[in-house]
């Protein structure tokens, strides 16, 4: 009976070991962000909560980090986070959403590409440098900016989680 026990122990053991390590590479879950998004996040990111930006229209809808982010409360000139000691190999991802978009806007937007494809190339050191990449475009009649910022040692696995992520985006129709 003992041999039972320590047997099933050492199973149940390695049935949760395998399953953490497969969960390392998927989404934890659906989490829901200001403005009545939603988004999958990756195990092991961080969504920064509160404070964002000064800037009040494009509204700061969210921000995600594939390491505990900090932001300074001063932000770069342009109004975008300033993200302090930013990894070499990280991810930091920032939406902004134009709240009062005019006709014309809207009908400039792109619509939400099916596909987020990263470009390889440069890193960035410092968000006041600018965005290694990014996005505009339009859904549910709302227009969003996606600033991508990449560590230039991080990894293309890790711009593919970018992706699916903001893949996985889901915007509600403005009420």
């Amino acid at each position: 009976m003992r041999k039972l026990l320590v047997a099933l122990a050492v199973v149940t053991f390695a049935v949760l070991a395998a399953a953490a390590a497969a969960g390392r590479h998927h989404a934890v879950g659906r989490v829901s962000v200001p403005g009545r998004l939603s988004i999958r996040v990756p195990v092991g990111w961080h969504v920064l909560r509160g404070w964002l930006s000064d800037v009040t229209d494009p509204a700061p809808r969210f921000a995600m980090a594939s390491f505990p982010a900090r932001l300074s409360r001063h932000t770069c000139e342009c109004g975008s986070p300033n993200v302090v000691n930013f990894p070499r190999d990280g991810a930091f991802v920032f939406v902004w959403e134009n709240l009062r978009p005019s006709h014309r806007q809207l009908a400039q937007a792109p619509r939400r590409p099916t596909r987020f494809a990263l470009a390889a190339g440069r890193g960035v050191r410092l968000t006041c440098d600018g965005p290694n990449g990014g996005f505009y475009f339009k859904d549910a009649g709302r227009v969003f900016q996606v600033e991508v910022y990449i560590g230039p040692k991080s990894s293309q696995v890790l711009r593919g989680r970018v992706a699916a992520m903001l893949e996985s985006l889901r915007v509600p129709p403005d009420a």
